[in-house]
This record gives C-alpha cells, sequence and structure tokens, in this order.
C-alpha cells in the first residue's frame, strides 16, 4: 500500500505540475494578444463610404496594344441599408425609384451570383426605360493617366454601377440586346479607346462590405467591416473588349464624259490589321455625266488597320487624271464621316481618253460573315448596267 501511495502522490504531482504549466501558457497568450488583439467594430451605418472601380489598360489580343477607355462611373442607388436588430448586419430596403425590385437578395454569397446579375439587368432596366429622368447618385470621370475612378462620400446601401463612354451621351453608349430563352432584354454600354471598344454589363454594389473569406465578402463574415473598397479591396470594371470601327470614304470625279454610255468604275478596299485580312470587298460607282460621287463603307474596318484602295477597271473609254493615283492607301483614324476632323478618304479622278469606246462592269462582292459553322468569305455579284439596257 505505501509503495502504490507513493505512485498516486508521483502522479497527482505531476498533473499539478501539467495543469500549472498550462495555466501559464494560457496567460502568456492571453497576455500576448491582450496588447494587440481588440473586438471588432460594430456596423455603422451612419458613416460615409468610397469605392474604387479599376480601368486599367487591356489588349485586345495577346501581343496586342493595351489601352484603356475614356470611361466614367455612374452608381444609381438601388436601396437603402437599414440595421437588423440584435445582429451586426443590415439588410436592403428598396428606394422609391426601385419600389418594384426585389432587394431581398444575400450579400456576397457565389451561389447567389445569376441572382445579383438578374438583379442588375432589371436595375438596369428602371434606369434606362423609356422616358426615364433617372440620374446617378453619383459619377466620376477616369483622369488621363489614371487606372482608377474613385467616388467617395457614398451612404450605406446597394448601388448598380453603370461604366460608360465617359464623353458619349446617353443614345450613343447604351446598348439594347435580347438574351435568354425569354427573350429578355440586356442592357450594356460602352466606353472607347483609341482601338477598341470596351462593352461593360451593369453591376450591383453592396456599401460597406466585409473582408472576404475563401472569396466571398458576405455582412455574416467575422472581421472588420470595409467602409472603403479602395486599394486591394478596389472592384475590376470587367469589360469585354473588341475592335473599334470606323467609316472609310472613297470619292471619285469625273471630269470629262462620253455622252450617251454610262461610265462605270470598280474598287477594291483590302484591309490589314497586325498581318492578318480584316476587311475585303470591292465597289463600284456608275457615272451618266461629269461630276463627284462618294462611296462611304460605314462602320466596317477596324481602326489603325491598314487599308488599300485600288482603282481596279476604269471604265472603257477613260484613264487616272495626271496628278492623281490608281492605288492609294489610308491609316483608318477613330473618326465617322461626320466629324470635322474626318481624313479616312480615298480620292480619285478620272479623265476621257478620246476613244469613244464603250463598257459596263460587274461588282464582286466579298463579305466576312457566320455561317453558324465559322466565319467565312461570302461573294456575291452585282452587274452593273449595260449601255443601251433598262434596269
Amino acid at each position: 500500500m505505501k509503495t502504490k501511495w507513493k505512485s498516486r502522490e508521483r502522479f497527482r504531482g505531476r498533473l499539478m505540475s501539467l495543469a500549472l504549466a498550462s495555466i501559464m501558457a494560457a496567460g502568456c497568450i492571453i497576455a500576448a494578444l491582450g496588447g494587440t488583439a481588440r473586438a471588432a467594430e460594430a456596423l455603422d451605418l451612419a458613416r460615409k463610404c468610397a469605392l474604387q472601380v479599376k480601368v486599367e489598360p487591356k489588349a485586345m489580343e495577346e501581343g496586342g496594344a493595351e489601352e484603356s477607355p475614356d470611361v466614367a462611373i455612374d452608381l444609381y442607388k438601388v436601396a437603402d441599408a437599414v440595421k437588423q436588430e440584435g445582429y451586426d448586419a443590415y439588410r436592403f430596403e428598396a428606394i422609391d425609384s426601385f419600389a418594384g425590385l426585389d432587394v431581398d437578395i444575400a450579400v456576397g454569397e457565389t451561389e447567389d451570383a445569376q441572382i445579383w446579375m438578374d438583379r442588375a439587368r432589371q436595375a438596369a432596366a428602371v434606369v434606362f426605360a423609356e422616358g426615364s429622368s433617372l440620374g446617378p447618385d453619383a459619377t466620376a470621370v477616369k483622369e488621363k493617366e489614371a487606372d482608377m475612378v474613385e467616388l467617395a462620400g457614398l451612404e450605406p446601401g446597394l448601388y448598380l454601377m453603370v461604366p460608360r463612354g465617359a464623353d458619349l451621351e446617353r443614345e450613343d453608349y447604351l446598348v439594347r440586346e435580347t438574351a435568354g430563352e425569354d427573350g429578355a432584354e440586356m442592357i450594356q454600354t460602352v466606353a472607347y479607346s483609341e482601338s477598341y471598344t470596351f462593352t461593360y454589363s451593369p453591376q450591383l454594389m453592396a456599401l460597406p462590405t466585409r473582408e472576404s473569406v475563401d472569396g466571398v465578402a458576405a455582412t455574416s463574415n467575422p472581421g472588420e467591416w470595409i467602409y472603403e473598397l479602395t486599394g486591394m479591396d478596389a472592384v475590376e470594371s470587367k469589360p469585354a473588349i473588341g475592335g473599334r470601327f470606323a467609316d472609310l470614304r472613297i470619292d471619285k470625279e469625273l471630269t470629262e464624259y462620253l455622252a450617251g454610255s454610262p461610265a462605270t468604275f470598280v474598287f477594291t478596299v483590302e484591309a490589314v490589321l497586325h498581318d492578318n485580312v480584316v476587311y475585303s470587298n470591292a465597289v463600284s460607282m456608275t457615272f451618266d455625266g461629269p461630276g463627284i460621287q462618294s462611296e462611304l463603307i460605314a462602320d466596317k474596318i477596324p481602326v489603325g488597320a491598314q487599308v488599300t484602295v485600288t482603282e481596279v477597271y476604269s471604265g472603257a473609254a477613260y484613264q487616272v487624271a495626271a496628278g492623281s493615283a490608281q492605288v492609294q492607301t489610308v491609316t483608318m483614324a477613330n473618326a465617322d464621316a461626320g466629324s470635322a476632323d474626318f481624313a479616312n478618304i480615298a480620292s480619285f479622278q478620272n479623265v476621257y481618253d478620246g476613244s469613244g469606246r464603250e463598257g459596263a462592269a460587274i461588282t464582286n462582292h466579298f463579305e466576312y460573315m457566320d455561317d453558324g459553322e465559322g466565319l467565312i468569305w461570302n461573294w456575291t455579284q452585282d452587274p452593273g448596267r449595260t449601255p443601251g439596257v433598262a434596269d
């Protein structure tokens, strides 16, 4: 019994030592945390919020030039943030202009991404409804060399974010399409850089939010409330990028004319961008007297493309005038035909050669199109007028 008691005493002593060590260790942890740890501050809906939107330079294709659009960010307030009693959280309450919109959606949960997209589409439909006079609650324009747009002094709530061309009117930046099996209207907006078109889908933004956990920024997450989505927390505008297209005008002057025989002139137009042929076609003009005609190829050729316009047929009795050229090149600039600085023009001049010959022409028309299985060149012929034959 005596030996057994000693073993018990030895075991009890060991337990006390372990317990004391654990208390001391816990004390060290508490002491260490006590100097730095603090409880997260409770939600403050009286505090203003801020938002930065990334508009970094992008390229349409690998190796292409990176460009940044001339963009403005409009924010439309869709719902107020209302404190949930007994919880460190808030819910949404739609404002009058969006009274019919269901804003009872979870904040930041990835499985509800489609719901957020649908609500954004519905909110955009309200903003851009025919006859709507709703204006943004906040707007900011990207500075020339900046890659961020910042909006500050925002009340907490749910916002519709609409990026759009900074110098465009609504009818120019707004794109309406139908999408999905239900044929619902899809509203998108555009902005332009020198060579690209940036297309955006409106997004819903909740302010404030909380630090993300596993990529999800939900109000139920632990941690601090984030009132300023700036810097590392800035949101991305996520545009789709496409080529920007411009107008090309072919001017033709016929200074002399052989009476009684229509004069037809044919031009080939070929555009190359990054060593790829991006447009190829033929156009014709028919004169029944001296004068000037123009043919406009509108919004077909990408900005930056090198265009070669060749007069391949000058009529049976005409020749290129002195000082004119049979082949001309144009580098496409981003201007439309109605602008004062429009320079995408190839000009040709012809004179009668005195031969008395008559003739007509057929125009080959090529169009790059999708046949349902891929992009192909489609070829058709447009016969010109034959002298003495009625149309």
